[in-house]
């Protein structure tokens, strides 16, 4: 019988350990390396919603990526995995590539979701919300087929039960919820100390039960009311919760005025900033906006340099012997860059923003105001278009398409129309302006209330919604052969 010492146990277990362990790790940088294609597949095909969009491709590329998994769990061969990697990743980026025939297609059973699903109606009607989504998933697996006037048909069955899936919820979340809230503030006399607030919260109620009646298939509004109801309601009641100890006597004011400096306090802190009072709200709080502009700012940017820094990433993995490439990709973003600093300078501030995104460059001119319901572009931005001009002129090589974006007030396609009718203004304004630009170099879109940059359950964020983008993209270089 063979005996072991204790200390010679303990090595021998650290032993097998340390292999167990270097197995492990060892799996999954294998893993790491054979997947990494998949991996941005699927990444890509979840952003693009392929899962709804492309449904069929979407789980065919799902159902390989799974049979890889599993087979490398089992220690399979290697060439197994590799052939259900492949095949996963095709099926991914086809799914990912469908989903933008299943936008244009499907635009208005889309649209339809996306707002039954900003009212909660998965929750609040989801009888409602399961047939939609069935329909819009048959709708989805036709397209992919190729029959597009099936697809067409089963998408105006799901629109129309997610028009009526968005009503029941805005009814459920917001009116009745609201009603109930109502009688529990007055049951805990909140008029005694919020009385403008309650009754704003009421005045909004009916509003929104009377629009909701006036426009059965416009709920952007109502829905919009509805929650500001709701919310009035709740705030007024936390107000009166507030109050009550400076009504009784249990706070002096200047305690509770001092109580309120708190909160902007702890934001100027986490911002690195000082807040001071001494002239009341309006310096901090515009100290604070301006340092989250430049930190809204500073994010995108660093998106767009990570996005560059994967690009040469990959280029290197693919073009290691061509260091003169990568040489001239770098000279030509610098230049980019260069010129972006340039066409930044030729705004003043409150006029307009300028992103890159990849290539392409995108000017939005924020000072650049229709009036309600008009594409007529009026005399006092004329001098903010000649500024527009200039910079496309920085990039006069690129080809412009100017877009046009609403909020999401107003019926669905009146809001495509008057933001294809804005485009067209400010396309037939630079036309006439900048004779020596071809005119198949600009081109208008109207995206409507479809592609929104805020919040549309504010007047800050619709007004930012309301919008002209103007994207300048390079122009496809011929290539021989």
């Amino acid at each position: 019988m063979i005996t072991f010492n204790k200390p010679l146990l303990a090595a021998l277990a650290l032993v097998v350990l340390g292999l167990a362990g270097g197995a492990v790790h060892g799996q999954e940088n294998l893993r790491a390396t054979l997947f990494a294609d998949t991996e941005d597949a699927l990444k890509g095909a979840n952003e693009a919603r392929a899962s709804v969009l492309a449904p069929k491709s979407y789980e065919e590329g799902v159902k390989y990526y799974r049979s890889a998994e599993d087979k490398l769990s089992r220690g399979r061969s290697i060439d197994s995995i590799k052939k259900d990697l492949v095949q996963a990743s095709a099926a991914l980026r086809l799914a990912a590539k469908s989903t933008e025939l299943a936008g244009i297609t499907l635009t208005s059973a889309i649209q339809a979701q996306n707002d039954a699903e900003t009212a909660n109606a998965e929750q609040f009607a989801p009888e409602y919300w399961r047939d939609a989504e069935v329909k819009f998933a048959g709708a989805a697996r036709r397209l992919e087929d190729g029959n597009i006037n099936a697809a067409r048909s089963r998408a105006s069955d799901a629109e129309q039960i997610y028009r009526s899936a968005e009503l029941a919820a805005i009814k459920a979340n917001y009116l009745d919820e609201t009603r109930r809230l109502l009688v529990q503030a007055k049951d805990d006399h909140v008029e005694r100390y919020a009385p403008r607030t309650l009754a704003k919260a009421e005045a909004l109620l009916t509003q929104a039960e009377t629009a909701l009646t006036q426009n059965r298939y416009d709920t952007d509004e109502p829905r919009s009311i509805a929650r500001q109801a709701k919310y009035e309601v709740k705030h007024a009641m936390y107000l009166a919760n507030t109050l009550k100890p400076v009504r009784d006597r249990d706070m002096t004011l200047e305690d509770f005025a001092l109580s309120t400096e708190v909160p902007v306090e702890r934001i100027a802190s986490a911002l690195d900033l000082v807040a001071e009072f001494d002239q009341g709200y309006d310096v901090p709080v515009a100290a604070v906006s301006t340092k989250i502009e430049a930190l809204q700012k500073d994010s995108y940017e660093l998106g767009e340099r990570r996005a560059q820094i994967i690009d040469l990433e990959t280029e290197i993995q693919e073009l290691d012997s061509k260091l003169g490439t990568q040489s001239d990709r770098l000279v030509a973003q610098e230049e980019q860059r260069q010129k972006v600093l340039q066409i930044e300078s030729i705004f003043d501030a409150g006029e307009a923003e300028v992103f890159t995104q990849g290539r392409n460059i995108l000017i939005r001119p924020i000072g650049l105001v229709f009036p309600t319901g008009s594409a007529q572009i009026e005399t006092q931005y004329f001098a903010l278009l000649r500024k527009i001009q200039d910079a496309i002129q920085v990039f006069s090589d690129s080809q412009v398409i100017v877009e046009g974006h609403t909020d999401a007030f107003g019926g669905d396609e009146a809001n495509l129309t008057l933001s294809r009718e804005r485009a067209q203004a400010v396309r037939s304004y630079l036309l006439a302006n900048m004779p020596e630009f071809p005119a198949a170099d600009i081109e208008a879109i109207g995206y409507g209330e479809s592609k929104p940059v805020a919040n549309n359950e504010t007047v800050d964020g619709r007004a930012r919604n309301r919008r002209i983008d103007l994207v300048l993209r390079p122009k496809q270089v011929p290539t021989d052969g």
